[in-house]
C-alpha cells in the first residue's frame, strides 16, 4: 500500500512540474540548453522532430551536394512499407568500419538527430576529414520509422525490435540484422534516450527522484563474449570519451536499469542478453556498444543538449578507433580464439551501491542506496564443453534460416555418416506465467548424453570456429534466457533435432 501511494504523490509531483517532464528549475540547474547550430530538420522548426520524409529530403541534398562523398541505399522497409536508409560515407577501402543506428526506439528523437547532425559535419567540417579518410562508416539513421513517425517506442504492431535479436518476428529487425552482418563492423553502436523519471523511482527522496546522467554506457558482461572486448572499451573508448563529457560538463554511468518486484527495487548494471544490440554484436566479435541519452518524455526540453551529447558520443568513437585502428584489428582478431567451454548459466555479482540521483521535490543531488545486480561481473554457474559442431536435422530448417539471419555459415553433411554425438534430454519444463513480445517463454533444463546417430545427407552443421558462432551457442542450448528454445522459435520436443559434436574430426 505505501508503494502504491508514493506513486499517487509521485504523479502529482510530476503533475506540478509538467508531467513526465523536467521541471524548470531542474533543467535550468542541471541539463541547460546548449548555444549551438544544429544543421538537421528539427532544428528549422519550432516544434516537433524529423519526419521521415525530411529526413529523405536532407540526405539527398547531402548527396546532390556531396556526390563523392556519400550514398544512401535503402536496406529493406517497415511494416508499413516506408524504406530504411543505410547511409555510407568515408574511406570504403579502409580496414576499419565502424556502423552506428539511431531510432531503434521511435520515441528516442535525439538518437536520429544526432546520427543526421554526425552525418552533415562529416560531410563538411574540415576537422573531421581525417576521421573520413581512415574510416569505413556506416549510420542507419531512422531505424524503426514507424515508430519514430508517431514518436512511439514499438514497431507498427507493438512489438520492441530491440529485444527481436534472436527471435527476428519482424521484418525491420531481419532487415537490419543483414545489412549489418554484410557491412561487417569492427565498431557497432546503437544509440538511444532513456526515461529518466521512473515509477520504481517513488520511494527515494522526497516525492521521488530522477537520473541525473545526461548519458550512459551499456555494454556486454556476457561470459561467452570475449573479455578482451570489453576490456577495449572500458580500457580505450570509455576513457576516451569521459574526457570530452568532462570538457562539456556532461554526466554519465555506466547503464543502470530498475525494475521492482514484491514492492521493492532493484537493478541491473551493464547487459547479458542478446536478444538487445549491444550483447548480439558483442557476441559476433565486434566491439559493441548501446549508449542512453537522457531523454525520454522530456518532449523538445535540453534537446540540443541531447542531441550534441549523442554527436559527441559518436564523433569520440570515431577519433578513438581512427588513432587506434590497428591495435583494435588485432584485438578483435584476437577474440576469435575460443575457450574450451561454453557458459550455460551463470550468477549476476549482487551488492549495495550508492548512486546519486536528483530529487525532485529539493532540487538537490541526493545519494541513494540501491540493491545492485552487476551483469559485467558473473560467476558461472554451469558449463559445457564447447563443441566442434552443432548438428541440426534437417526439420528445423526454420532454425537455420535463423541463424543465416545472425550471419552465421551454415554447412550441410555431403553424404550419410554415422556420428558420435550429444543429445539433450529435458530434465524439467514449464511455461513462464509472464508475457514476453506476445508469448510466454519456454524454460528448461536439460542433461546431456553420448549417442551414436545416423545423420542424413543435407543434415546441417554449425562449424564453432566461425567468428560469430557464439551467437549459435547462445542460441542453440536449451537452457539460454534468449534461446530459441525459451523463445518459443522452437517447441521442447525439437530439442531432439539438435546435437553437440565434440569429437576433433572435420565434417
Amino acid at each position: 500500500m505505501q508503494y502504491f501511494g508514493s506513486i499517487l504523490i509521485y504523479i502529482y509531483v510530476f503533475s506540478f512540474f509538467g508531467f513526465s517532464q523536467d521541471s524548470k528549475k531542474i533543467t535550468a540547474k542541471y541539463f541547460a540548453d546548449f548555444d549551438l547550430e544544429i544543421s538537421s530538420p528539427a532544428f528549422s522548426k519550432k516544434k516537433g522532430f524529423t519526419k521521415y520524409q525530411e529526413m529523405v529530403s536532407f540526405l539527398d541534398t547531402l548527396k546532390k551536394n556531396h556526390p563523392n562523398k556519400i550514398s544512401v541505399n535503402f536496406i529493406g522497409h517497415s511494416q508499413n512499407g516506408l524504406k530504411i536508409p543505410m547511409v555510407f560515407l568515408g574511406n570504403t577501402n579502409s580496414d576499419f568500419k565502424v556502423c552506428f543506428m539511431g531510432g531503434l526506439h521511435g520515441n528516442e528523437p535525439a538518437s536520429s538527430e544526432g546520427m543526421l547532425f554526425l552525418i552533415n559535419n562529416l560531410l563538411k567540417e574540415d576537422s573531421l576529414r581525417y576521421l573520413v579518410e581512415n574510416l569505413n562508416i556506416a549510420i542507419i539513421p531512422m531505424a524503426n520509422i514507424d515508430g519514430y513517425q508517431n514518436q512511439n517506442r514499438y514497431a507498427s504492431n507493438g512489438e520492441d525490435l530491440n529485444r527481436d535479436q534472436t527471435k527476428f518476428s519482424n521484418p525491420e529487425s531481419i532487415f537490419i540484422k543483414k545489412a549489418i552482418n554484410k557491412f561487417n563492423p569492427d565498431l557497432m553502436v546503437d544509440f538511444h534516450e532513456y526515461k529518466p523519471y521512473r515509477v520504481d523511482f517513488v520511494n527515494f527522496g522526497e516525492y521521488g527522484t530522477t537520473s541525473m546522467f545526461d548519458c550512459m554506457f551499456l555494454y556486454s558482461g556476457n561470459l561467452n563474449t570475449s573479455k578482451i572486448l570489453k576490456e577495449t572499451i572500458e580500457g580505450k573508448y570509455i576513457p576516451d570519451v569521459s574526457d570530452k563529457l568532462d570538457y562539456y560538463g556532461l554526466t554519465y554511468h555506466n547503464y543502470l536499469s530498475s525494475k521492482h518486484k514484491n514492492n521493492k527495487v532493484y537493478f541491473n548494471l551493464g547487459s547479458v542478453s542478446p536478444r538487445s544490440s549491444a550483447t548480439s554484436y558483442a557476441l559476433s566479435n565486434t566491439i559493441s556498444m548501446l549508449m542512453e541519452v537522457r531523454g525520454v518524455g522530456l518532449n523538445r526540453t535540453s534537446f540540443k543538449r541531447r542531441v550534441f551529447t549523442t554527436y559527441l558520443l559518436a564523433n569520440s568513437f570515431l577519433k578513438t578507433s581512427a588513432d587506434n585502428s590497428p591495435e583494435i584489428k588485432s584485438i578483435i582478431e584476437k577474440s576469435s580464439n575460443f575457450p574450451k567451454d561454453i557458459v550455460i548459466k551463470y550468477k549476476k555479482e549482487k551488492s549495495i551501491y550508492k548512486l546519486n540521483m536528483i530529487d525532485v521535490y529539493s532540487n538537490k543531488i541526493i545519494p541513494v542506496d540501491i540493491v545492485m545486480y552487476n551483469n559485467l561481473k558473473c560467476d558461472t554457474i554451469l558449463k559445457r564443453k564447447r563443441p566442434k559442431y552443432y548438428i541440426i536435422e534437417s526439420s528445423l530448417d526454420f532454425v537455420t534460416d535463423k541463424l543465416d539471419i545472425l550471419g552465421l555459415n551454415i554447412d550441410t553433411l555431403q553424404y550419410d555418416e554415422l556420428l558420435s554425438v550429444e543429445s539433450y534430454k529435458i530434465v524439467s519444463e514449464k511455461k513462464s506465467p509472464i508475457l514476453f513480445q506476445g508469448f510466454y517463454p519456454n524454460i528448461v533444463t536439460t542433461s546431456i548424453y553420448l549417442e551414436e546417430k545416423l545423420f542424413k545427407k543435407g543434415t546441417f552443421i554449425i562449424p564453432m570456429d566461425q567468428r560469430r558462432s557464439n551467437l549459435a551457442v547462445e542460441t542453440l542450448e536449451p537452457e539460454m534466457l534468449s534461446g530459441f528454445l525459451r523463445f518459443n522459435v522452437i517447441q521442447p520436443n525439437d530439442i531432439s533435432k539438435i546435437h553437440r559434436y565434440l569429437l576433433n574430426k572435420e565434417l
